[in-house]
């Protein structure tokens, strides 16, 4: 447990594992409960030397109160650059998932050159035809915002998250009833100000689908990104464009599998084997 004071903010840190094999992901307060079974922390099982920073805005790293704008993920980004050179890692595999993937899309973007590779996980970007409110703001963060100043609904989104538990596998059912109970206090503990925030979406200064294809075929970042079909939050449409406009991308679709299909008992082993297999290879 660490903080690393980079771009003008104080960015909390977790560490796993050591040596030259690095591996830095972000998000915004999805870290809280390391279980050594589970992504990302599981990365530190095989070798590999993890970081797992905290946005600012978020949890127990500077929190924000101004609006960037269109300028959230660039700053997230640039964050995540500063604090490579902060802990001494020079190239490095960095993971996101959801809001922090969108982060890797900037990251590859603005510093390709510091990346081995990005492992992207239901990674969008939203679709601009569907998956977005006038404000620019995806449905399910738009409801965040709303919660902040409705204890009722947020209390509602937190029932609506809990699993059909017949669908668990016995010997899963105890984890993931613990998870889920985590996942509701760390939601009912978040502050209004974390749950106010707006950051838009990844590449916001992007108004149509056609120029964010064209946006996409310019990271020459080699990725594997992994999609869930049933997800709710990023489109399956959104997922199908970037998997071919990507240059450099290996995408795996799982059918049965949502938002959080990187934790869903069912595929959990699966991702975790491809995310080792593309990664040992970048790291050659």
């Amino acid at each position: 447990m660490a903080y690393a004071q980079v771009n003008g903010v104080s960015l909390y840190y977790d560490e796993f594992g050591s040596g030259d094999k690095v591996i830095i992901t972000a998000s915004g307060g999805d870290f809280k409960h390391p279980d050594m079974n589970r992504w990302p922390f599981y990365m530190a099982n095989y070798g590999y030397h993890l970081y797992t920073v905290t946005l600012r805005g978020h949890w127990k790293s500077t929190h924000i109160t101004q609006d960037y704008g269109t300028e959230w993920y660039n700053i997230w980004a640039d964050d995540i650059y500063e604090f490579g050179k902060y802990v001494g890692a020079e190239k490095y595999i960095y993971m996101g998932l959801s809001h922090g993937s969108g982060v890797g899309w900037h990251l590859a973007d603005r510093h390709p050159e510091v990346l081995k590779g990005f492992v992207a996980i239901v990674c969008g970007p939203h679709y601009l035809n569907g998956d977005l409110n006038e404000n620019q703001t995806s449905f399910a963060r738009e409801q965040t915002i709303k919660a902040a100043d409705d204890p009722e609904l947020k209390v509602q989104i937190a029932k609506s998250w809990e699993p059909d538990w017949s669908k668990i596998p016995a010997d899963k059912l105890e984890e993931e009833r613990r998870h889920y109970e985590e996942r509701v206090a760390d939601w009912m503990e978040m502050s209004p100000e974390e749950m106010r925030m707006r950051p838009r979406i990844a590449f916001a200064w992007i108004h149509t689908e056609e120029e964010l294809v064209e946006k996409l075929k310019t990271i020459k970042v080699p990725m594997l990104m992994i999609a869930g079909v049933q997800d709710a939050i990023v489109s399956v449409k959104a997922m199908v464009r970037s998997a071919c406009a990507v240059p450099d991308a290996k995408t795996i679709f799982y059918q049965s599998g949502d938002h959080g299909v990187a934790f869903d008992p069912r595929w959990a082993d699966d991702v975790r084997d491809e995310i080792l297999l593309f990664v040992k290879k970048k790291m050659e």
